[in-house]
């Protein structure tokens, strides 16, 4: 079997062990740092030994080239990227580590750019050496292998360091894993290199002795990865995060049973029977949660608006998503609880002012009758509606002498007085307002029958007579003038609906008169 097939079956083939091991490592998380130069580390390794096999079997021309340019820096990678793994498996015992890992990375390329800076390459280098010597220069291999046997020697430290301190059980044994299998590296980076200086074996066959070496050695590593999982443990991050989640954390079995609830959860739920969780909870719609669990398994996941009574702790408002888990033998669901009721509260006071704002902008401050605006809207909307309807000014007779001999105070109690009889006397349909200090205007729906209507009028009108205003024992009898105008049929437009209510009002006034009347009088 000739040496260009021995290479072959030796170097070139199981060197794309490596880019598979590579590839496998970044599918498994490319976003883990330690998978990352996992992987970084097994393309430099096949990177290497790719060029050792060009180097000797295919471009023999060119091997210094190769040596020099190509497989020294793919070398020192690999030792580089075995001390950042160490440091990063260690993790977080050797944190203070990683602050001098730019150095790690520096110092061999300096040197190696040092060397070709101020020597001869052909001096690095000798091609003619062929007796079975390493044809680099003495003093750049020995630096090499001081290097590569120091940066091996100073990954065991660093994971010795790390074992001593970690207590985790599972982590302790991929430390010791991978302290054996870095001190086997090691022994047999020295023997190997021993029986080449001791001229036992010719640099070809050491080559790939070394090349043996570490790829059992990256199996190794590849395996561990798999075995044991270096890289975060995320069902224990998991469940530190359902411990410290600032939300409430349930989960449900397909019956809607609590099986599981995070502390905040617990303190959110205090005092109450965990059989009985859920009927302490309203959801939005009033829907079941057997029902909002199966509307989950069609939509996957959906939220709702919810509240939670509960006596000891009072009522919480509250935002709930819910999500089945498909990946566990059994369907479960995830509940999550955002409290917001701050927000809730905030948005009910927001609604209440807005409410009281649009109250005070259509009603009169002193009776809470309609105000003039309101009126005027409500006048137009069934002016719209071509809504048969009667309007009724309403003006009191001497107003000013009960504000001049007995106050203000009881001039606005006379007039809240006014506007309860008007209530009193009014239908559901009927609209009271107050437009200024003793004017009242009531509308109300007209009638074809127009002597029908002045009879309503002045039956509902003739109350206010026969219930006087009484304050501290003294009786003030309630005096008044009103006139009447309809729609359509007086007018079609607000103005002339009020001119003409207003001058009716005044004949009565005029003739010194308590009643209404209207223009057809």
């Amino acid at each position: 079997m000739n040496e260009l097939f021995m290479d072959f079956l030796t170097i070139l083939l199981p060197s794309f062990f490596f880019f598979y091991m590579a590839v496998t490592l970044l599918h498994r998380n490319i976003k883990s740092m330690l998978n990352r130069i996992a992987a970084l580390l097994m393309l430099a390794f096949q990177f290497y030994f790719l060029g050792e096999y060009i180097k000797t079997s295919l471009l023999p021309q060119y091997q210094m080239q190769i040596v020099l340019y190509g497989n020294s820096p793919m070398l020192l990678l690999v030792i580089c990227c075995l001390v950042h793994l160490s440091v990063l498996i260690g993790n977080p015992a050797t944190s203070a580590f990683k602050r001098f890992l730019p150095f790690i990375y520096a110092a061999p390329y300096t040197l190696w750019l040092g060397f070709l800076i101020t020597k001869d390459h052909r001096v690095l280098y000798n091609a003619e050496v062929t007796d079975g010597r390493s044809p680099l220069d003495p003093q750049f291999l020995l630096i090499t292998v001081l290097f590569i046997a120091g940066y091996i020697l100073l990954s065991v430290i660093i994971l010795a360091v790390s074992w001593f301190r970690v207590k985790e059980i599972k982590h302790r044994q991929v430390l010791r894993s991978l302290l054996l299998s870095l001190f086997l590296l090691f022994a047999w980076f020295v023997l190997v290199t021993f029986l080449l200086q001791s001229k036992v074996l010719t640099s070809r066959n050491a080559m790939i002795l070394f090349f043996i070496g570490y790829l059992l050695w990256a199996v190794t590593l590849r395996h561990l990865v798999g075995k044991y999982d270096i890289m975060p443990d995320y069902r224990k991050l998991f469940h530190i995060l359902f411990k410290s989640a600032p939300t409430a954390i349930l989960l449900l079995d397909q019956k809607g049973d609590v099986k599981e609830m995070n502390p905040r959860a617990k303190q959110w739920l205090e005092g109450i029977p965990v059989h009985h969780i859920m009927s302490y909870f309203q959801f939005e719609n009033n829907m079941p949660v057997v029902d909002m669990l199966a509307l989950v398994q069609q939509e996957n996941e959906v939220q709702w608006e919810a509240q939670l009574h509960n006596p000891k702790k009072g009522d919480l408002d509250l935002i709930m998503g819910l999500e089945l888990i498909e990946e566990t033998d059994e369907k479960l669901y995830v509940m999550h609880l955002t409290d917001v009721t701050s927000l809730k509260v905030a948005e009910r006071k927001l609604l209440k002012s807005e409410q009281n704002y649009k109250y005070l902008a259509h009603h009169d401050s002193l009776t809470d009758l309609y105000n003039r605006a309101a009126l005027h809207e409500l006048l137009l909307e069934k002016i719209e509606r071509r809504e048969s309807f009667a309007l009724i000014l309403i003006d009191l007779d001497n107003f000013k002498p009960i504000n001049d001999r007995y106050g203000h105070f009881v001039g606005d109690l006379y007039l809240k007085h006014i506007a309860l009889m008007l209530e009193n006397c009014s239908q559901p349909d009927d609209k009271i307002g107050r437009i200024g200090g003793d004017e009242f205007v009531w509308i109300i729906s007209s009638m074809d029958d127009n002597s029908e209507l002045d009879r309503i009028v002045d039956h509902r009108l003739s109350l206010l007579q026969k219930t006087p205003f009484t304050y501290k024992g003294i009786e003030i009898p309630i005096s008044f003038s009103a006139g009447v105008s309809q729609f359509p049929r007086d007018a079609t437009d607000i103005t002339t609906l009020m001119k003409n209510a207003d001058e009716a009002m005044y004949t009565m006034k005029r003739a010194r008169k308590t009643g209404i009347s209207s223009l057809a009088d």
